[in-house]
């Protein structure tokens, strides 16, 4: 592949690194690279001195005599792709790759740029095959505000930090060091971490503040810090040449932006161990968790800045954890290497023919996998995807229909026979790249015949499953932390197991000012014995009143429906529950509904909880499984023991209040906002998927 990539300047900056650390890992894999830029830089230097060709376009007559060298060079170099960093250079990349059809383009964004910019971008953001962002910020913003994206034209790649070894700095007798570093320009922040540091002072906070970076806003920040009298507090350290060390001289890092696509500087500090406090503002909330490794305080109120800075200036051994756990989640989420490898999985798959992926699902019901899967096709499809599937029947088989995706439907008799036989028949005869499984018994078929054909599965573990039924997939995806727990207390291989947690698509709706007078309750779930309906509706018999309930809707089929008609009519509960079986949308329920019940004994992450919260139903659920990941307890639902009958009673007369049903309605919005990324769920999907299809190739 010949990759030719075309930046503003080669100077020091984040999309200059960026760039720097593709080209060098593109060549290792074997890649032509070739560097085109409007002005030279130290990067320049050291890309030269790599050798790596670097074409210099110069800054002449707005850039005609550039724009002619660009289809000069693409001309003679006739790549592949072309990679442009950053807007002036995306803008003459994507006129010149008009005329060079061949070549892919794909555009990195990397901040807001100017109005003029959000005006061009609008008209020429189409001439790019693809779209890359730093954040799920900025990837929002530039859905909202120039155009509307679809998943399979852009993906967010996270920046990140090259990882090296952890450096051990003993803390510092006296005064705590507060730092940051940043060119020095008002939409950094620094004049309101000054502010800061004089109330800190007011408050007898012993500190000292080191300010790294240059800028020509400096002379105003070190007249600022002498208005306020913190001069001898406060050190502008200038340009920083050994960015490492000046980091791993400070106890807290700050991020005071004002705006941020992403927080380069924030993931550098991390990877340093150091704890943050940083802006509610652009990518940074996607970098620090609250209160987990570091603090996040709301822009423009720098007393709340102050805030946090004393708080963490008297807490030494909350510093050293937020640090600990902040180098964690940037070696886990925002490793520079892992977003290198995502570029050029993109790369690769705009130039490699339509991927083919086919799933196997041994069932033919509408539950929480069943419906997961289904999100998949639908997704993999939209994004250009060749999608099969085999199934056990309908209702999955008539919405398979209705979407456009070939399936085929074999039942699950005899041991799964019927379902092995035409499964294999399937992998023979549309001769997928891969197959996606789910479900216990379509995954333990599809990962023997995997073996069988030499091609590569990967299933889903839906729930507590036992290991056996995955152990031949070439990877396992866990639905939540606490099924890869599950897996790996039963010896499952960490290097074959990841984490890819369930989320759903769909707006959030207002949040509930208060439940009717007598509370309607929905269970959905499969009338399976794990889910719990049994000892809930026990539970519930002769306590109605007392718990406040008029209705108990269920909507759901399966093996265990006549069971437990049975004992609502021995507990004299008919009056009180509906079944509805089998509902294809039950939204249009929802408004009706004030909470949800899922009562199971075993559970992945559970996909009709995440819906009933995009309706801001607050929720009473077991804490098994996945769901205390979904659910916290008092605060968007309650949470109780499997069994325990007087914690359900307990549970419905606390929801029933108004002033905690108001609370926990509207935290359900909250958390869903927080925690589902359905968009995001499926990126780490389909680069699962990639990543499989690289090791058998």
């Amino acid at each position: 592949m010949k990759i030719f990539k075309i930046i503003n300047a080669l100077t020091l900056g984040g999309a200059q690194f960026v760039a720097l650390d593709l080209a060098r890992r593109a060549r290792e894999d074997g890649h032509e690279v070739e560097i085109a830029c409007f002005r030279d830089g130290p990067l320049g230097e050291v890309l030269r001195n790599e050798g790596f060709k670097v074409h210099l376009l110069g800054e002449k007559m707005l850039d005609l005599p550039a724009f002619v060298r660009i289809l000069l060079l693409l001309r003679a170099f006739k790549p592949d792709i072309v990679h442009s960093h950053l807007f002036r250079a995306s803008f003459w990349a994507r006129i010149a790759c008009t005329f060079f059809r061949s070549a892919r383009l794909v555009t990195s964004v990397h901040g807001y740029e100017t109005k003029t910019f959000h005006h061009v971008e609008k008209l020429m953001s189409r001439l790019s095959d693809y779209i890359i962002f730093p954040s799920r910020f900025l990837r929002d913003w530039y859905r909202s505000n120039i155009r509307q994206l679809r998943s399979d034209e852009c993906s967010v790649i996270y920046p990140g930090v090259n990882i090296r070894a952890a450096g051990v700095t003993a803390a510092a007798a006296g005064p705590v060091r507060i730092g940051t570093l940043s060119r020095l320009h008002p939409v950094k922040g620094i004049d309101r971490l000054i502010e800061a540091g004089a109330e800190l002072k007011k408050r007898s906070v012993p500190f000292s503040l080191i300010i790294g970076g240059e800028g020509r806003h400096r002379a105003e920040l070190e007249a600022l810090a002498a208005k306020l009298g913190i001069s001898d507090q406060c050190f502008f350290a200038g340009q920083v040449s050994d960015q490492r060390a000046f980091l791993d001289g400070l106890d807290i890092f700050v991020a005071p932006s004002r705006q941020e696509a992403f927080g380069i500087h924030v993931c550098e500090a991390m990877e340093r161990a150091l704890p943050i406090v940083g802006a509610r503002v652009g990518g940074i909330p996607e970098l620090v968790e609250h209160d987990q490794t570091g603090l996040l305080f709301a822009p423009e109120r720098q007393s709340e800045l102050a805030d946090c800075l004393e708080k963490l200036a008297g807490m030494p051994d909350f510093r050293k954890s937020a640090g600990e756990k902040g180098r964690r989640r940037v070696e886990s989420s925002f490793n520079r290497q892992t977003g290198i490898e995502k570029h050029l999985e993109i790369f690769s798959r705009l130039l490699k023919q339509r991927p083919y992926v086919h799933f196997a699902v041994s069932s033919g019901e509408l539950g929480g996998g069943e419906r997961l899967a289904l999100g998949l096709m639908k997704s993999l499809k939209e994004r250009g995807w060749r999608v099969s599937a085999t199934c056990s029947g309908a209702p999955l088989s008539d919405v398979l229909e209705s979407a456009g995706i070939e399936y085929s439907i074999a039942k699950m008799s005899a041991g799964g026979f019927f379902f092995m036989a035409r499964l294999l028949h399937d992998l023979k005869a549309l001769r997928p790249h891969i197959v996606s499984s789910h479900l216990n018994r379509a995954s333990l078929i599809a990962g023997i015949l995997g073996r069988l054909t030499g091609m590569p599965v990967v299933s889903h573990v839906h729930g507590l499953n036992q290991k056996i039924y995955y152990q031949y997939s070439s990877r396992q995806v866990a639905v939540s932390q606490a099924v890869c727990d599950h897996l790996l207390d039963q010896g499952a291989s960490p290097r074959h197991l990841c984490v890819i947690k369930n989320a759903i698509a769909g707006p959030v709706l207002s949040p509930r000012l208060s439940p009717q007078k007598g509370l309607q309750v929905a269970i959905t779930a499969k009338l399976h014995a794990n889910k719990g309906h049994s000892w809930a509706l026990e539970a519930i018999a002769g306590q109605a009143d007392h718990c406040g309930i008029e209705r108990i809707h269920i909507f759901g089929d399966g093996p265990e429906r006549e069971n437990l008609e049975k004992l609502c009519r021995s507990l004299n509960l008919t009056g009180l529950v509906t079944f509805y079986g089998f509902v294809p949308q039950p939204d249009h329920f929802y408004s009706e509904i004030d909470v949800a019940l899922l009562p199971s004994l075993g559970e992945g992450i559970p996909l009709s909880l995440l819906e009933t919260m995009r309706f801001a139903i607050p929720c009473i659920a077991t804490d098994i499984g996945g769901i205390p990941e979904i659910i916290r307890n008092d605060e968007n639902g309650l949470l109780i023991k499997p069994g325990d009958v007087g914690a359900l009673v307990n549970a419905f007369k606390k929801i029933a209040a108004p002033e905690v049903y108001r609370r926990l309605s509207r935290a359900s919005i909250d958390r869903f906002l927080l925690i589902n990324d359905y968009e995001g769920m499926v990126d780490q999907f389909e680069t699962l998927l990639y990543q499989e299809l690289k090791a058998c190739s």
